[in-house]
């Protein structure tokens, strides 16, 4: 029979935390640091509530200040913190969090400050700060079923180090992630993975101030990016939103982006196959949605299409969307709208890229030239490619675009 580790009178215990729903043969365990928050809680780390709890509890954890490194190493556990993060602007604004109404979580551990290595794991309704040696939190690539929702996770290394096997969706959803600068390896990444994430959403998260990407995905091989959705997301003033590798079957979707400095706000590097980007809105960044392998392998089968890209900055490469050379091939890019960029609105530089179907998009005023292609081969108007339907009223060559 399991056990039951929590029998408490306290009515701040019962009103400290929404309801959580009651399944068989479930104990709950309650944390709090100091016992202001929860007379009369049992534990007063996170940890010692974990080496206690039998896989499938819940851990419910009271506002305060948790000094420590949580190691979740049992499967199913629900580990849930009294608050729920900001999202929108009010991520971007919000001031330091009050240890009396929130669990905060903080560490210098050099592998992660929240490590969560087991399957089936929910994570929710913390804050998750001031790493200064790595991770503010990590998720096993040999395990799947990774719920980490609703937390506030600031001015770590990393913010989310995401891995998974795949077998079990994985979710990061509705987390502010922000300012995650602090010096290091790979440092400045809302959530970053280079060890294999597969069927994985990172959906309506808000991600401001990272000063290298709201979201980096890579694998040392290709395919070990697998079946990612990217979706509904919001970024603001990070330095780019997404960028992409060695990925198949995964997407990049109806999120906004605004502000990102110094680097695309959706990049495409090598190998990235079956990869849909659709549906985003880019404004007033750098530049718009950019692919460029490196002299790798150039990315294929990959749908650009129903994006609407504006007032990109840069006076050098502020294009809405543009192709460096051997970068895509076998494409299409399609229905977008790319007004008064910088730049190009859209550009294929020369070197490869061919194949792709360029069709019924809109580039205006765009500060350069609405469509240039460079390449050469048997395609519209003497380009690698085929080019229909758009319309923009400066082109190059002429026939590209009306």
């Amino acid at each position: 029979m399991k056990k039951t580790v929590l029998v408490m009178a306290g009515v701040a215990v019962a009103t400290a935390f929404s309801a959580v729903p009651s399944q068989a043969a479930q104990s709950v365990l309650v944390v709090d640091d100091n016992g202001v928050q929860c007379p009369g809680a049992p534990f007063t780390t996170i940890q010692a509530a974990i080496t206690a709890a039998s896989p499938g509890d819940v851990i419910r954890v009271c506002a305060g200040t948790y000094n420590e490194v949580v190691t979740v190493n049992k499967a199913n556990l629900q580990l849930i913190g009294p608050a729920a993060a900001p999202t929108g602007t009010a991520c971007r604004q919000a001031g330091a969090p009050d240890p009396s109404r929130q669990a905060i979580i903080q560490s210098a551990g050099g592998s992660g400050s929240v490590r969560l290595l087991e399957n089936g794991i929910r994570f929710s309704r913390f804050t998750v700060q001031n790493n200064t040696s790595s991770y503010g939190i990590v998720t096993s690539a040999t395990h799947s079923g990774h719920q980490v929702r609703q937390n506030m996770i600031q001015n770590n290394v990393i913010g989310v180090y995401f891995h998974s096997s795949g077998t079990i969706l994985s979710e990061v959803e509705q987390n502010c992630i922000r300012q995650n600068n602090q010096p290091g390896s790979a440092s400045g990444s809302g959530i970053y993975s280079d060890a294999g994430l597969k069927k994985a959403d990172i959906e309506t998260n808000t991600f401001s101030g990272n000063e290298n990407s709201g979201v980096l995905l890579d694998a040392l091989a290709p395919g070990e990016v697998d079946n990612v959705k990217v979706n509904s997301n919001t970024s603001l003033e990070d330095r780019a939103f997404a960028f992409i590798f060695k990925s198949s079957n995964s997407s990049v979707g109806s999120n906004i982006i605004r502000d990102n400095f110094g680097a695309p706000g959706i990049f495409l590097g090598d190998n990235n196959t079956n990869l849909k980007i659709t549906s985003n809105i880019i404004e007033r960044g750098f530049l718009g949605v950019r692919a460029n392998a490196f002299g790798l392998s150039p990315s294929t089968n990959v749908t650009i299409a129903s994006n609407v890209i504006r007032n990109s900055e840069s006076s050098t490469v502020g294009h809405g969307i543009s192709v460096a050379a051997n970068s895509l091939t076998n494409s299409v890019i399609s229905g977008n709208i790319a007004d008064d960029n910088a730049g190009d609105g859209i550009r294929i530089d020369a070197g490869g890229n061919g194949g792709n179907n360029i069709r019924s998009n809109v580039a205006r005023r765009n500060g350069m030239l609405d469509c240039r292609d460079n390449t050469s081969g048997t395609g519209t108007d003497g380009t690698a490619n085929t080019w229909t339907g758009n319309i923009g009223p400066n082109a190059a060559p002429p026939g590209i675009c009306l």
